[in-house]
């Protein structure tokens, strides 16, 4: 190469006319397709639940791809198990990250699994959309790189406390994981309560994995509760209402929005009468709400059960779309973020969808249900 070639060359370079080197596509991007990552329980005790929210999604999904997808991109959702272990779930999202390329993360499952990969997403700088869980560590301090959808999970405590106080019970006990998830829910309980100038009437925990539970539904028992708010996993929480009521309980249960899943119902049997779900998406029955027909339709066209939980997914999914649409066709994570936070009350069918630079929370939207004597949850 002579003097005049190279000088070129570097005139080149800094202008930035060399492709394909200096000019590469954003990680998960191609001309085709879109790819977007997911760590979850598929296995172990909240297995039935997130097939439901991963379905739900995949309605969504399924539809915008039929009809063109992304600005010609077909949104491709690669999901890992985690089988509900916390300790898993960093591997899987370092997997996807460094190996698979993904764009963004969307809908990882699980409070302690969601604070583990919190170093992760801000040190690569990648999206994560709709994180299923109220955990309010993923509300405070915001966080630039998560995008809430679903309520608090302390809200959704305010809301059981208020319906019940308003329903003349002033005793109400909690039995909770002794975790992230429970001492979050905890802290709102105690809060809630202590806002209308009462104590819990009670409270016991347990460790994960669950074991012998005794101890904890006898303490409770004892203290003779109205209510008890039972927080854990689809399982845990069926495991310790059946406990419960063996053991003579006539309380009013209430659970919340982490096991509104068919599944979870389905478990309890006989047992799950009367229990209160506190709800933080439309049932997928609501005849006010028109994400709900929307998703009952999309459901029916590909031949797919809706569920309660699938309405999650599928609400989910329609705010990850509406940001990739909003962030332009030249894709890159930066514009994803700034699309979203440039979302204000977005009509999503009944539902309004609001973030800023200093609000990542989505909806504020919290409703009670209760299981039928049919099994069925009635809102």
């Amino acid at each position: 190469m002579n003097a005049r070639q190279f000088a070129c060359g570097m005139l080149a370079a800094t202008l930035g006319f060399i492709t394909p080197i200096a000019a590469q596509a954003e990680p998960g991007i191609t001309k085709s397709t879109i790819r977007i990552g997911q760590s979850a329980g598929v296995t172990g005790p909240v297995a039935g639940s997130v097939k439901e929210q991963i379905a739900g999604a995949q309605v969504y999904l399924n539809a915008i791809n039929a009809s063109g997808g992304i600005s010609g991109r077909r949104i491709e959702l690669l999901t890992y198990d985690d089988g509900f272990d916390a300790k898993r779930t960093p591997g899987n999202v370092h997997k996807l990250i460094a190996d698979d390329k993904v764009f963004a993360l969307f809908m990882v499952r699980g409070t302690p699994q969601n604070e583990s990969i919190l170093p992760i997403i801000g040190a690569e700088k990648v999206p994560l959309v709709a994180p299923l869980t109220g955990a309010i560590t993923l509300h405070r301090p915001v966080n630039r790189y998560v995008f809430n959808v679903r309520a608090k999970y302390q809200d959704e405590v305010a809301r059981a406390i208020n319906h019940l106080a308003t329903s003349g019970m002033s005793r109400i006990a909690i039995f909770y994981a002794n975790d992230g998830f429970g001492q979050d829910v905890f802290e709102g309980f105690t809060t809630a309560l202590q806002a209308r100038g009462v104590q819990p009437a009670g409270a016991a925990s347990f460790n994960r994995p669950m074991g012998d539970i005794g101890q904890g539904v006898a303490n409770i028992n004892k203290a003779g509760p109205q209510a008890v708010l039972v927080i854990g996993s689809g399982s845990e929480a069926a495991k310790i209402i059946r406990e419960m009521k063996k053991a003579g309980s006539q309380a009013q249960f209430v659970t919340l929005s982490n096991n509104a899943a068919d599944s979870f119902i389905k478990e309890l049997g006989d047992d799950g009468r009367g229990l209160i779900i506190t709800q933080v998406v439309p049932g997928m029955n609501s005849s006010q709400m028109s994400i709900a027909s929307e998703y009952r339709s999309m459901a029916k066209a590909q031949k797919v059960e809706p569920t309660n939980a699938g309405m999650e997914g599928f609400m989910s999914a329609k705010v990850l779309v509406e940001g990739l649409r909003r962030a332009g066709p030249e894709l890159t994570r930066e514009k994803l973020v700034a699309a979203l936070e440039g979302l204000r009350d977005y009509d999503l069918g009944g539902i309004l969808i609001s973030y800023s630079p200093t609000r990542h929370t989505g909806s504020s939207f919290v409703e009670m249900s209760i299981v039928s004597s049919t099994g069925k949850l009635i809102r």
